[in-house]
């Protein structure tokens, strides 16, 4: 797809950067706070992992219909609103002590959350297919990096005022809605309004898992989904299980297990903001998820047999380069070889919807390999699902990754 003259580039793309940046320090802000403060509230264990959960369930629900509704009115709408409801379900839990109210506000937080795949879908609009890697790759990294920067801003914050955590992230998602609204053009113009059908409508509120067991796409779009989940359920261990890994093993404490999660992070960071365009233009798309999951399946392997500090941060570095060229190469592959252009918008949502079941299923799974398997075990698991992701892709599904015409 060429991009037509006068669309938005790189101010766009900065812009674009640093509202997903601010949203995801937003959300990553709350992580040592949330569940003090709820504690004080009377929330017991179960509340305060359904507040938790309620956010990734709504996201993952309606990831596919912003990117649905995006494809009818606009990318540019759809991030304005979102961005401002964001800040809005901040400002629920400012003003309210009930318990009930941080479960309907963590919702609403994960239905606007909910537009990953808009941002993606503007950045498909926005960029030739011979930078589209690198565009995708930054939409990635400002993920990642505000995943890395909120923990450690939220704790900062929570010393000087317990309720700071929660105001900061509802300035910042304002100011993300005010940056957009004076420097993110509309990406795309719409030929004709689109129509919005009740019956696609409905069918872009059902979650996506469903549509994939009820074989309601093609089976490229299907495989390519599948990819997605299954390389995140086993990329998930380190996500949810490290810290007890770490304690158990190396006997490390908090500081020390977060220092390692923030060398992982900042690692991905760096892979997908400066290096992925040009290992992208020097390999292809194909090649990097082949080669980037097999040294992440690598790297997850020598974390389960990592008994001396040195040789657990270069695993790391190898799950954390790895990883880093995976997604942003498999969603660039993804919007070359599935739908059309204005059907961006859902599709990417759905990938990113298959994303976070993997990461919710995933983590499930490594805390049942953790007790009943051994502390190793996730990691050890994790990294042979990520090596069978790659005989799937190299062997399983040539089809399905190689460039329709």
């Amino acid at each position: 797809m060429t991009q037509p003259p006068g669309r938005p580039g790189r101010v766009a793309l900065s812009v674009l950067f640093a509202t997903i940046l601010l949203d995801f320090v937003g959300f990553s802000i709350l992580i040592p706070v949330l569940p003090i403060h709820l504690e004080g509230l009377g929330a017991d264990a179960v509340d305060v992992g359904m507040v938790l959960a309620l956010y990734v369930i709504a996201m993952v629900v309606f990831l596919p219909f912003w990117g649905w509704m995006s494809d009818r009115v606009g990318r540019r709408p759809v991030l304005l609103i979102c961005l401002l409801g964001t800040s809005a379900s901040f400002l629920m839990m400012v003003f309210d002590s009930e318990l009930w109210v941080f479960y309907v506000a963590r919702a609403l937080g994960g239905f606007f959350g909910a537009s990953v795949g808009t941002a993606q879908a503007y950045v498909t609009d926005i960029t030739h297919d011979e930078n589209r890697t690198r565009g995708l790759g930054l939409v990635s990294a400002a993920g990642a990096l505000g995943l890395v920067v909120g923990p450690g801003l939220g704790g900062l914050l929570a010393n000087w005022s317990l309720m700071a955590p929660f105001y900061a992230p509802a300035g910042f998602a304002f100011l993300a809605f005010l940056g957009a609204a004076f420097f993110l053009p509309e990406s795309r113009t719409l030929r004709a309004p689109q129509p919005i059908r009740w019956t696609n409508l409905a069918r872009a509120l059902v979650p996506t898992p469903i549509l994939i067991f009820f074989r309601v796409h093609d089976n490229r779009t299907r495989a390519y989904l599948y990819i997605f989940f299954h390389v995140f359920a086993a990329f998930a261990a380190l996500e949810g299980m490290f810290a007890f890994f770490a304690q158990d093993r190396f006997g490390w404490m908090q500081w020390e297990t977060g220092l390692y999660l923030s060398f992982v992070a900042v690692v991905t960071v760096l892979t997908q903001a400066v290096m992925i365009g040009w290992l992208a233009r020097l390999a292809g798309d194909g090649l990097l998820v082949v080669v980037g999951l097999g040294v992440a399946g690598v790297g997850m392997m020598g974390i389960s047999q990592s008994y001396a500090v040195p040789i657990l941060y270069m695993s790391g570095f190898l799950v954390a380069g790895g990883m880093g060229v995976v997604l942003p190469a498999l969603t660039s592959l993804f919007s070359k070889n599935c739908g059309t252009a204005d059907e961006a918008g859902e599709y990417l949502a759905h990938s990113q919807a298959m994303v976070q079941t993997g990461r919710g299923l995933g983590v499930m799974w490594g805390g049942l390999a953790f007790k009943y398997v051994g502390v190793g075990s996730p990691f050890l698991l994790g990294g042979a699902g990520l090596l069978a992701a790659l005989v799937l892709v190299v062997i399983g599904l040539p089809f399905y990754l190689t460039r329709r015409n």
